[in-house]
């Protein structure tokens, strides 16, 4: 992956306010090291705290970058 230049930290992030107690944080990131070196990750905030929703990891950007985007049109009030 150091070939292709990508460094190690935030690639996307994106916040969805669904209303005024939930949200929905969703982040894609380059982990330094591991065996999926991707990770997709949804937070939910509420009036209790924050929940870790999903956390996923792929082997490859672009995968990585369409489950991102699949998830923000998913999670984006209708």
């Amino acid at each position: 992956m150091l070939s292709l230049g990508i460094q190690p930290g935030l690639i996307a992030s994106q916040t969805i306010v669904i209303n005024d107690v939930l949200s929905y944080q969703v982040r894609l990131r380059k982990l330094r090291v591991g065996h999926a070196p991707f990770q997709l990750k949804i937070i939910a905030t509420t009036t209790l705290g924050r929940l870790t929703v999903m956390n996923l990891g792929y082997h490859d950007l672009l995968t990585a970058r369409t489950a991102f985007n699949h998830q923000l049109h998913q999670l984006e009030p209708r």
